[in-house]
């Protein structure tokens, strides 16, 4: 009997330690997806700039994160290629600008035509648009290939500038 309460102690013992790890993992998992607070200091990096406009409690914002965007980011397939950050459009918070002036994260939106939650657009480091913005989470089975699809634009786009200005020297 002693040898079966023993048992169940450990048993919840390695219970409550799984528990604790995944509570551990699923928080540190929020930090994945950084919320983006200054993009003249991303712009610094070079690399085109992946922007998530979401909603705080969007359902099909959370999809597109957990699904897509955070796999991404985990891949380690994207690092120096693109930076992938979203923005929560409906908190009254500011950005620092592409400029170094501070913007509210709804005029940012508006200007990038984000009125749908989520919207996705890539932008260059001095604050161009790439490629057309994702709106919407139409459909979970095409989503991934309209974001690959916005990413590997952007990227030739960005080749085929920094390609123009190194001709005009």
């Amino acid at each position: 009997m002693q040898a079966l309460i023993k048992g169940i102690v450990l048993l919840l013992a390695l219970f409550a330690l799984a528990v604790g790890a995944r509570s551990v993992d699923v928080g540190a998992d929020d930090h994945v997806l950084r919320e983006v607070t200054d993009l003249q200091a991303k712009a610094a990096e070079g690399l085109p700039i992946l922007v998530e406009f979401a909603l705080t409690g969007c359902p099909h914002c959370h999809v597109a994160e957990e699904e897509f965007l955070k796999p991404m980011i985990r891949s380690g397939e994207y690092e120096g290629k693109v930076l992938i950050r979203k923005l929560l459009m409906d908190r009254g918070n500011t950005v620092v600008d592409f400029d170094g002036q501070e913007i509210a994260a709804r005029d940012l939106a508006r200007r990038y035509g984000a009125v749908v939650a989520p919207t996705v657009v890539v932008l260059s480091p001095d604050g161009e648009l790439l490629t057309d913005p994702v709106v919407g989470l139409k459909t979970v089975d095409f989503y991934g290939g309209y974001l690959y699809r916005a990413i590997d634009r952007a990227v030739e786009a960005m080749a085929a500038r920094d390609a123009a200005e190194v001709a005009m020297r």
